[in-house]
């Protein structure tokens, strides 16, 4: 067994150097090591008690005065001044930043992935946090709060719903924690950038595609269905707002936007209503990660004729896409919403680069079933994902200060 010296007794936080060493009082014997376990196996002694040895002579005492210093030796050590290890990192303790998402499934699955890779890539350390689901709020606001008291050098958060969020993070600015956000945006709040795409703009270029698929089944009216699985969230109505702009002219008549929920089989029911009581419908819109592989089922499970176009590229949705049953989809970059904002905290916590200022627009991909192969393995394979985004971020998000430009204003 190690002995400890006695200037590092184990149950404080700092103690005097002692000159004299603790030994067994006399009749006590040092036990073995076997013995200890059993003893402590029947009944468990303070941590360390057993581990009290000195490396200098022994000095026997009676077995009273043995006793009595032991009890010296615990409660006579003086608290520390001093901050604890655990508050104050060392000079080159690593750069710890946390990202909070606004719930889990696989479309923020990617964007944790995203931003795993960053902290890899940048030597910081990347604590990605969540609900289970996209509903609870307050979980994901208690999660962020947390990560403030952890005293994190900067976080990233997903805001949804944006405006119950001006005020958490203001709080974690104040503290001296800078705070980016992704995906959703929160106007009014003191984050410094936002990470995403023009919502506005994907709604009238999903638009403009379904036109050119009901054109080809030479469909020139009819209903359209559309669902939003959180109303009121802003980049969910930039979204609506924008199909409606690019449906404008035709004789098509879009629905207003249904609830169809977050939860995934309460979104899947919501759209099981909307498919029954809309059977002449020649079109059905999901502005919602979830949609599209519930929408998917719901078609094949019914021999549905209608057409599906939505968001985000889930392996079930790019599978969907493939045989025909989904027409089109829209890519917003979800590893990009990770990464980036990884990139621009840690160039300005470590090379002390300015934090770019407004938005970082990280592109629309269209996806229909004549190019989804080439981009279903970059989507489902995490090694080649990884590889094709460290490529496409070196060539277009060097200089991600030079690339920043105005939050997009409202088109509605």
């Amino acid at each position: 067994m190690n002995p400890i010296p006695s200037h590092e007794h184990p149950f404080c936080s700092s103690c005097e150097r002692l000159s004299l060493a603790v030994v067994w009082p006399t009749g006590f014997h040092a036990p073995s090591a076997t013995h200890r376990m059993n003893r402590q196996r029947k009944r468990p002694s303070p941590a360390g008690v057993d581990r009290i040895f000195c490396t200098q002579p022994a000095i026997r005492f009676p077995r009273w005065l043995g006793f009595l210093w032991m009890a010296v030796m615990l409660l006579g050590c003086k608290p520390s001044k001093s901050t604890p290890a655990s508050e104050s990192p060392a000079p080159n303790a690593p750069i710890r930043i946390g990202y909070v998402l606004h719930g889990l499934n696989q479309f923020t699955e990617t964007i944790a992935q995203g931003a795993k890779d960053a902290g890899l890539a940048e030597d910081v350390s990347v604590e990605v946090v969540g609900p289970a689901g996209f509903s609870t709020t307050s979980d994901a606001i208690a999660l962020f709060e947390g990560l403030v008291l952890k005293k994190v050098d900067g976080l990233v958060v997903i805001p949804m719903p944006g405006e119950v969020w001006v005020t958490p993070i203001r709080q974690a600015v104040e503290r001296g924690i800078p705070v980016l956000t992704a995906n959703v945006t929160s106007a009014g709040s003191k984050a410094r950038t936002w990470f995403g795409q023009d919502e506005f703009a994907s709604g009238v270029i999903l638009a403009n595609e379904l036109r050119k698929f009901l054109n080809q089944q030479n469909k020139t009216e009819g209903t359209i269905v559309v669902g939003m699985c959180a109303p009121g969230v802003s980049v969910l109505v930039d979204r609506y707002e924008g199909f409606k702009k690019g449906m404008a002219g035709s004789r098509f008549q879009i629905t207003q936007p249904f609830d169809v929920n977050t939860e995934d089989s309460a979104n899947y029911s919501a759209w099981e209503n909307l498919v029954g009581a809309n059977p002449k419908m020649v079109a059905i819109v999901g502005l919602c990660s979830m949609d599209l592989p519930n929408l998917a089922k719901l078609k094949k499970r019914t021999n549905g004729e209608w057409l599906v176009a939505g968001y985000d590229l889930s392996r079930e949705t790019l599978d969907a896409v493939k045989i025909g049953t989904v027409q089109i989809v829209l890519g917003q970059h979800p590893y990009l919403q990770g990464h980036l904002p990884l990139l621009a905290l840690t160039r300005h916590l470590k090379d002390k680069q300015p934090l770019p200022e407004g938005w970082i627009d990280v592109g629309t991909e269209i996806i229909t079933k004549q190019n989804v192969e080439s981009i279903y393995r970059r989507e489902v394979d995490i090694k080649q994902q990884t590889q094709w985004y460290a490529e496409f971020i070196s060539r277009n998000f060097t200089n991600l200060q030079a690339i920043a430009k105005p939050l997009p204003g409202s088109r509605r």
